[in-house]
């Protein structure tokens, strides 16, 4: 509430009200209050430095992750993609799969594996190809033994 506001009628008498009288001359101005410069200048230092800190955290995270390109790779590495390739469909067909099944059964095999495939991937990044290679290999050994096992429990479950 407001301090009380006297109004004076033309007969004389005066009675108070918590409004303001409702003369023209009582109004506010129309004209919009033209800001401080400051105040515009401190709007626009606000601005610029957000859009500074939106591309500096952007700059980070491209810098920080940078993609791998196959450019990058050395011409050995083309020996690791083969060797590496059936390995790959493998663990892309058993990832989809495993995301369809609810249980998978031996999970723990199949996330070491999984490990052993990107440790290999990473030799081959890493131009380190006969090493690479050998754990394909292993890898591919492995999966066949994963799979015959697979199958003798499905035999044996139907």
């Amino acid at each position: 509430m407001t301090h009380p506001w006297p109004h004076h009628h033309t007969d004389g008498s005066v009675h108070y009200t918590h409004c303001w009288p409702e003369t023209v001359e009582a109004l506010p101005a129309s004209g919009h209050p033209r800001l401080d410069w400051r105040r515009r200048l401190r709007g626009a230092a606000g601005m610029v430095g957000a859009s500074g800190l939106a591309a500096a955290a952007v700059w980070f995270a491209v810098l920080c992750d940078p993609t791998i390109s196959r450019a990058a790779l050395p011409p050995s590495a083309d020996v690791c993609t083969n060797a590496g390739h059936t390995v790959r469909v493998w663990f892309d067909a058993e990832t989809a799969r495993r995301a369809r099944v609810a249980a998978s059964p031996h999970q723990h095999a199949f996330n070491s594996m999984l490990l052993w495939y990107r440790a290999a991937e990473g030799k081959c990044a890493a131009g380190r190809t006969q090493e690479a290679v050998r754990s394909f290999q292993a890898l591919e050994r492995m999966i066949a033994g994963f799979e015959a096992n697979r199958e003798d429990r499905d035999e044996r479950g139907s």
